[in-house]
């Protein structure tokens, strides 16, 4: 006589999911897709830096490369602020001003 412990009957016989367990696994799922942020060396910070302070200079745009979590963005725009004790750098791009800060910029090029 086999019961449901013998072989595949423990699954077999318990194959209800709870919302619970679903999301669970959906977040499981979604972690192991996020990515990490890199760390950039001093050469690049310093490129960075001074395609921005150009920027704001000359009033030339900038596209910046940005880090997300899920998948990177870019942002066109030019430089007209910057604050240095918050970090950040204002764009002001089509759509209209757009603080950055700078812990996000992972690379930038002039347009």
């Amino acid at each position: 006589m086999k019961g449901k412990l013998y072989g595949n009957g423990l699954w077999e016989s318990s194959r209800m999911m709870l919302p619970e367990h679903k999301e669970a696994i959906l977040r499981s799922n979604r972690s192991q897709e996020r990515k990490e942020r890199s760390v950039l060396d001093e050469q690049e910070l310093e490129r960075i830096s001074r395609l921005l302070t150009t920027s704001l200079q000359t009033g030339r745009p900038v596209r910046l490369h940005l880090f997300g979590e899920w998948q990177g963005r870019e942002v066109l725009g030019t430089v007209t602020r910057v604050d240095p004790i918050r970090r950040q750098a204002r764009l002001q791009t089509e759509v209209g001003p757009e603080w950055i800060a700078f812990a996000d910029i992972v690379g930038a090029e002039t347009a």
